[in-house]
């Protein structure tokens, strides 16, 4: 490495006898000033010394720069860490960063992979990749990290199943950004694991059932049927069309674009479901249709059935969930059992019949989910009930329309 030429020169500024140093650096030549000749005599065995061991480069360094090395030397004490191997570090994961796709085009192209699977998994998957896209605004793939997905994922209010689900299609989605090379890891199947409390599926008693029935309206009730007796999804349900239901054959065909699975079934149709379903049966159109009204008219049945209580807007339902003679809250009524319909089932359907293929198949759902989930829930007695649940020409139903407030 060639020497450095450097010169010390005596000058007059403003009549004042000054010492000037002048050495050549990376970024060309520098002069410093002293007043004592001592002092640039000093400065000139440093600079000397520094160029030596790193070149004419140490020379070029600001005064700022060097008192980012001495603070950096400083934060990294005790680490093990130098400062070249957090430099390395640094620039390694700003390269990676710098290389990652942003997260609204990266989501758009996990959706567009995923357009053969059902629509209900679509819509699904759409919610979570729009949320998570607003969420860490401003992202990259590459830049997200373990605790931005577990910010997310704490911060989700909703039930710990769906809580798993969400965290399962980040995992997938960050495999498919790697395998694109937009990402060197997967920070969602970092996070912390999500526990279940364990807590036993709750299903409907015959009475039960039947009660919810008899308070149902005449939009609600086929809809109602199929997801009591035969165990659809409410997904599923919205989508139905009449014409998937054959009550001729006895069955109804949950087509491959409407299952959560994204697999065609077909489900028997108990034969106390048919007598429910008969007259209501149609050509064409939508077994039932998805709007807030009929949301509505199925809170007021579970209401009159004792369940509740369920937040609405509507004057009917309200006056429902209150004490007639004290107009204050009923007191009476019970904690709907999350998806009791499809529960209800299938439970009864594994207590007639335990073949857990068939079952899984006609439920769209696997042997050992119904074997953890669902066994030994009912009874056989309890089954035969709930399968003879039939309408009753003599009483009715207890059927009440209502409007808006």
């Amino acid at each position: 490495m060639r020497t450095a030429k450097t010169a010390i020169s005596e000058i007059k500024i403003n009549g004042i006898l000054r010492y000037r140093l002048t050495y050549p650096t990376a970024d060309g030549r520098k002069r410093e000033h002293f007043t004592k000749e001592k002092d640039a005599q000093d400065r000139l065995k440093e600079i000397q010394a520094d160029q030596k061991q790193f070149g004419m480069s140490a020379s070029a360094m600001t005064s700022t720069v060097r008192a980012d090395a001495v603070a950096a030397e400083k934060i990294l004490a005790g680490s093990g860490l130098t400062l070249v191997e957090v430099a390395r570090a640094m620039l390694a994961q700003k390269t990676a960063t710098d290389s990652g796709k942003p997260l609204d085009e990266a989501a758009q192209a996990f959706l567009t992979s995923r357009e053969n699977t059902s629509t209900i998994h679509q819509k699904v998957i759409t919610g979570r990749m729009t949320y998570l896209v607003r969420f860490l605004e401003g992202k990259n793939t590459a830049s997200v990290t373990i605790a931005d997905i577990q910010r997310l994922l704490d911060g989700l209010d909703r039930a710990t199943r769906t809580k798993d689900n969400y965290k399962r299609t980040l995992v997938s989605f960050f495999a498919f950004c790697m395998a694109r090379g937009w990402c060197a890891s997967n920070p969602a199947s970092a996070t912390a694991a999500i526990t279940f409390a364990g807590k036993d599926v709750d299903i409907l008693s015959p009475s039960e059932a039947a009660a919810i029935l008899a308070g149902c309206d005449p939009a609600i009730l086929p809809g109602v049927v199929l997801g009591m007796f035969c165990g659809l999804r409410s997904a599923e349900l919205s989508r139905l069309q009449w014409s998937a239901v054959d009550l001729a054959q006895g069955h109804v065909t949950v087509a491959a674009g409407i299952a959560k699975t994204g697999a065609r079934r077909v489900c028997p149709i108990p034969e106390n479901a048919k007598a429910w379903l008969a007259p209501y049966a149609q050509r064409s159109g939508n077994v039932i249709e998805e709007n807030e009204h009929n949301r509505n008219l199925w809170k007021l049945a579970r209401v009159r059935a004792g369940f509740g209580p369920f937040w609405s807007q509507y004057k009917a339902v309200n006056d429902a969930q209150n004490d007639p003679a004290t107009e204050k809250p009923r007191k009476d009524l019970k904690p709907w059992p999350s998806n009791a319909l499809r529960h209800s089932a299938i439970s009864y359907k594994l207590a007639i019949n335990p073949d857990l293929p068939r079952l899984a198949y006609e439920s769209g759902n696997s042997p050992a989910a119904i074997q953890t989930h669902y066994n030994g829930l009912a009874s056989p007695k309890s089954a035969k009930r709930f399968f003879a649940i039939t309408p009753d020409a003599g009483a009715g139903n207890i059927i009440t329309s209502f409007r808006a407030a």
